[in-house]
């Protein structure tokens, strides 16, 4: 019975400080919008985000007006604007040491959660940078491999495993992930690149929202 108890008030104090945390960052970023359940450290947002329930972030910059669903988890990132993310993604889960004796991080790594460590000090690299561009969607349930860099305007697939660069505005999908076609031509690839958009004001936007439904329309006014 003490342990249940026990427990329970540990669980209570780290929805207390979880609670905390959310109200602190929900007041630092006032245009932003951040649902409960979600455990949020060591990162920085943009402008009009939106995080949803039970999403894991550490170690992240997030740009403008890019949402993020539930249960989504993403560690060491750096995140563009008007970026679509579904629930149940994962970015950045972690590399393990495959040419020792053994994969357990507790042979080579002493920054780490694990009870106990046999290691005194890092000997292998357990994460990298992954970077995503402005503009991207990536479907539920996707797994994006530490490092890889993914182009602007790029859409991964629901279920997809991102093992390598993707490129802008490419349409990737399957485990691992291939490119299925490209969203525009070269020309306009190009010219979308070097328009960053995304870039624009807010009153841009609001002035010209309409062009984003025609492609020949938005190539004509930029």
């Amino acid at each position: 019975m003490f342990l249940f108890f026990r427990e329970l008030l540990h669980n209570i104090y780290i929805s207390i400080c979880d609670l905390y945390i959310l109200t602190k960052l929900q007041k630092n970023n006032p245009t932003c919008k951040f649902y409960g359940g979600s455990k949020i450290t060591n990162s920085l947002f943009g402008y009009y985000n939106i995080v949803f329930n039970d999403v894991l972030i550490d170690s992240c910059i997030v740009g403008d007006h890019t949402y993020i669903q539930k249960k989504t988890t993403i560690f060491n990132a750096t995140i563009g604007k008007y970026c679509s993310i579904a629930s149940g993604v994962s970015i950045g889960p972690g590399i393990h040491k495959i040419d020792g004796i053994s994969t357990h991080p507790i042979f080579y790594l002493f920054n780490t959660p694990l009870i106990k460590k046999y290691s005194n000090k890092d000997l292998f690299v357990s994460s990298e940078k992954t970077i995503i561009g402005h503009d991207v969607w990536i479907g539920e349930r996707a797994i994006l491999i530490d490092g890889v860099v993914v182009g602007t305007g790029a859409i991964i697939a629901a279920g997809s495993v991102v093992t390598k660069n993707v490129a802008p505005y490419s349409v990737v999908g399957g485990v691992p992930a291939k490119v299925l076609k490209y969203r525009f031509n070269e020309k306009e690839i190009d010219f979308l690149l070097k328009s960053e958009w995304w870039n624009n004001s807010e009153e841009w936007f609001e002035k010209n929202y309409h062009l984003f439904t025609s492609t020949t329309q938005f190539f004509e006014k930029k």
